[in-house]
């Protein structure tokens, strides 16, 4: 990893590998569900903090909606970018060899450009006995 700033669907890591994170940078969101973020975890969990943000200056009703492995497990309604900011993030625990996808829906059938910042905490499963036991 390098210092620069990196944005688009993927996940990356810190040089230890202790840390992660993927953000969106802002995008347009559109009628239909459009995918801002899609990877899939390996062996690792993470312990990860999921930010709605609303750049635009509107009051179109977003959803954010997160799926593992093709199910919802969260699901979040932005309904302006001047109420309730900063938003309030969203913790999950992400397992091994999870597909992650973090989809944006413009309910009210806008425009209005939107994104994703998610942070998180990288851990590994701690193996338990010796196999020799």
């Amino acid at each position: 990893m390098s210092s620069d700033v990196v944005t688009g669907f993927g996940l990356q890591f810190t040089n230890d590998n202790k840390f992660c994170y993927a953000y969106t940078g802002e995008r347009p969101t559109s009628s239909s569900k459009t995918t801002f973020l899609d990877f899939t975890t390996n062996s690792e969990y993470i312990v990860a903090t999921i930010q709605p943000i609303y750049f635009s200056q509107g009051t179109n009703n977003i959803a954010y909606q997160i799926d593992f492995n093709g199910q919802i497990v969260q699901y979040a309604e932005v309904t302006s970018s001047r109420d309730y900011t900063p938003f309030q993030d969203i913790q999950l625990i992400i397992p091994p060899f999870t597909r992650v996808e973090i989809k944006l829906d413009n309910l009210s059938g806008g425009s209005e450009t939107a994104g994703v910042a998610l942070t998180g905490k990288v851990g590994m499963p701690q193996r338990v006995g010796n196999l020799d036991d």
